[in-house]
């Protein structure tokens, strides 16, 4: 049956809810990959910094426009109401094809590879093995109502602040005469101008996934109030931890010691607390990317739901359970896609993420970009919070996004290419499905 879904979350579950959508697998190793394309711990620390004023000015955007159109499906609904059915269409279609079943799929490898370590996972069939049950079982946990999907988001949530706090405040209280690891042959950093963009593409997919929250703005409480909320007191909290993880991983490591780690927090635990906080802090990775999984299937498969909801794809997907009041259908799209990308490509997680970042943030972009078009288009709305430093805050936003996206290009030419044709298939399926309805 269609029907509304219900509003059962608060202001912790949002703003845990945003952390969550932020906080997966990046802050455990991408630090390493801006540490190799910068020449010094100062340009490290300045390109994360970078990143948080990025993320906040993104925040802050979609604050406004959840707050003034509190629906599920969070950008899929600004891009239709500013932008038309079309470019709304393609960003459910893409969400659905690639952005995030193909960031689901990566993330459950990167747990299935973390698990490994631990304990034999041959009687599940490896790590393609694990990663699917992983899937599976998170789309079961959604599949019975918002509310155990959200528990469990809180759950694994709350685990990765304290474990990174605790990384965070040994580091920063340990004696600043602590020598970092002395590393030979240490990479060399690349020209500054290309090194500092390809910090920068790593950055911006470590701090993407805010907008997250307001997928699910159809089931907040009070959204017009709540939502802005959430995503301030979200985004505080991820930029003190990745600000900090940065800081005491140099400390620890120094920028070359940095650049040649392959387990950022795992080796600096090592270096303050012995064999025994690298353990701990490994444990605490995996139940990270674990709950990232959660949170990106709970909230994107409302981008489905709205989807559906409007007749625009699969109407089939913008039916609510009428038992759990969840996107059911939209749920299963969701995970099943997964699944097919996840042996599609053969376990590839470098495959999937380098299609993700080139799509996601056309769509980053596109959605602030909403909040220019709707205060000209529709003066009218209700807008309970308005973004600070308008027009200035949002363009900056936009322009960082429209820099992610080339740079995403230059990066990964052949799965940009691959993200392109499915835009272009996108909008072959939207025009015939205009065309049937017009005959």
């Amino acid at each position: 049956m269609s029907g509304a879904l219900r509003r059962e979350l608060g202001l912790v579950s949002a703003a845990l809810l945003v952390v969550g959508g932020i906080i997966g697998s990046g802050i455990f190793f991408t630090p390493a990959e801006t540490a190799r394309a910068l020449p010094s711990g100062s340009w490290v620390l300045g390109v994360w910094a970078l990143g948080g004023v990025v993320a906040l000015a993104g925040a802050l955007t979609y604050a406004e426009l959840g707050a003034m159109l509190p629906e599920a499906g969070g950008a899929y609904v600004y891009v239709r109401e500013a932008f038309g059915k079309l470019p709304a269409f393609l960003l459910g279609w893409m969400t659905w094809l690639l952005i995030a079943t193909g960031a689901i799929a990566a993330v459950a490898l990167g747990f299935a590879d973390y698990l490994g370590r631990f304990v034999a996972t041959d009687l599940v069939g490896g790590r393609m093995g694990v990663a699917a049950i992983t899937i599976i079982v998170f789309t079961a946990t959604n599949y019975v109502g918002v509310k155990p999907g959200t528990v469990t988001a809180n759950i694994f949530t709350v685990a990765k602040i304290v474990a990174l706090s605790a990384l965070i405040g040994v580091g920063l209280f340990a004696p600043w005469d602590v020598t970092p690891a002395v590393v030979a042959n240490a990479p060399a950093a690349p020209p500054l101008t290309p090194g500092f963009a390809a910090a920068f593409v790593a950055v911006l997919f470590t701090i993407g996934g805010w907008q997250q929250t307001n997928m699910v703005a159809g089931e907040i409480k009070d959204p017009a109030r709540t939502l802005p909320k959430a995503l301030a007191i979200g985004i505080g909290i991820v930029i003190a931890i990745y600000l900090g993880a940065n800081i005491v991983y140099l400390k620890a490591l120094g920028r070359d010691g940095l650049a040649a780690s392959t387990a950022v927090a795992a080796d600096t635990a090592q270096h303050y607390v012995g064999a025994w906080g690298a353990r701990a802090i490994t444990v605490a990775a995996m139940l990270s990317i674990f709950g990232f999984v959660n949170v990106a299937l709970l909230t994107n498969a409302r981008v489905l739901f709205a989807l559906g909801a409007d007749g625009a794809f699969l109407p089939a997907a913008g039916r609510v359970h009428p038992r759990f009041g969840s996107p059911h259908i939209a749920l299963v799209m969701i995970g099943a896609w997964s699944l097919v990308l996840l042996f599609g490509t053969g376990g590839k997680i470098g495959t999937l993420l380098d299609g993700v970042v080139f799509a996601d943030w056309i769509f980053f972009g596109l959605g602030a970009a909403s909040v220019f078009a709707l205060r000209k288009s529709r003066p009218e709305l209700p807008r309970p919070y308005r973004v600070l430093g308008y027009p200035l805050l949002p363009g900056f936003f936009v322009l960082c996004a429209a820099a992610g996206v080339v740079s995403a290009f230059v990066a990964h030419l052949s799965m940009s290419l691959v993200g392109t044709a499915m835009l272009a298939v996108g909008a072959l399926v939207y025009w015939s499905r205009v065309g049937r309805a017009g005959r």
